[in-house]
């Protein structure tokens, strides 16, 4: 994947928005159950779905111009990529369910695809009619699998949305914070930011600022959750 898509820098360069909602997700996601999907469908179209739309409009005759005038100015870009951002949101709002279940289908489904695969890689299945078991078990588990953890995960909406925005958001904070390092240390422009995945030290840094960012927001918010949840049961039966 070319990361140069993606136009991460922007995410220094927006910083005042990055890291107060990035923060305020990670530290309180057990409170922002009925805006999380809009903060998440917002970083999201941001950062994800604005520089992709960017690159696929070089491909299409009729977007040629404006992608140009995008490509020709920083701020056109950064309104561009505000406007994705408040679109996602609002579109994920509205189908959150949906795609809850997406999310938990596509993890589970490639787990279980990949998995299946490595089994029974060097076996051979046989055939039903043209059709080769080697090819289909390994899909029909991933389908099956995929089904049934979308289905776990729509019905415990509010716990995979706290999850997969408190990952996003873990994963935009300490890039974030590398990011600024690096470019504080390297005196270099922060479009230039990028190259920080050009050296090892630096990713291993990010990625375990990462999981230890992600494993604070987890413990601060799942474990407040299960106390309060065994507070009310204790309450509830001294009332009793």
């Amino acid at each position: 994947m070319n990361l140069q898509v993606l136009k991460l820098h922007t995410v220094l360069e927006l910083w005042y928005v990055v890291i107060p909602i990035c923060i305020f997700i990670v530290f309180a996601a057990k409170y922002l159950e009925n805006i999380l999907m809009p903060l998440l469908g917002f970083l999201l179209g941001t950062f994800f779905a604005a520089p992709f739309f960017i690159e696929w409009m070089g491909k299409v005759e009729f977007f040629k111009e404006l992608q140009e005038k995008l490509l020709q100015s920083s701020t056109a870009q950064l309104i561009f990529a505000l406007i994705v951002g408040v679109l996602c949101g609002a579109v994920l709002y509205g189908i959150y369910k949906l795609f809850v279940f997406l999310a938990g289908f596509s993890v589970a489904g490639a787990l279980g695809y990949y998995a299946v695969r490595l089994i029974v890689q060097g076996k051979d299945l046989g055939t039903v009619g043209q059709f080769d078991l080697n090819f289909l078990v390994p899909i029909g588990c991933g389908i099956l699998l995929g089904t049934i953890c979308g289905l776990i995960a729509a019905r415990n909406s509010s716990k995979v949305l706290a999850l997969i925005s408190m990952i996003v958001a873990s994963g935009l904070l300490a890039f974030s914070i590398v990011g600024w390092v690096y470019v504080w240390i390297n005196r270099s422009p922060v479009d230039q930011v990028l190259k920080i995945f050009e050296d090892r030290l630096l990713v291993f840094s990010l990625t375990i600022l990462w999981l230890v960012v992600l494993g604070l927001a987890i413990s601060f918010n799942f474990r407040r959750r299960v106390k309060q949840t065994l507070s009310s049961n204790k309450s509830g039966r001294i009332n009793q």
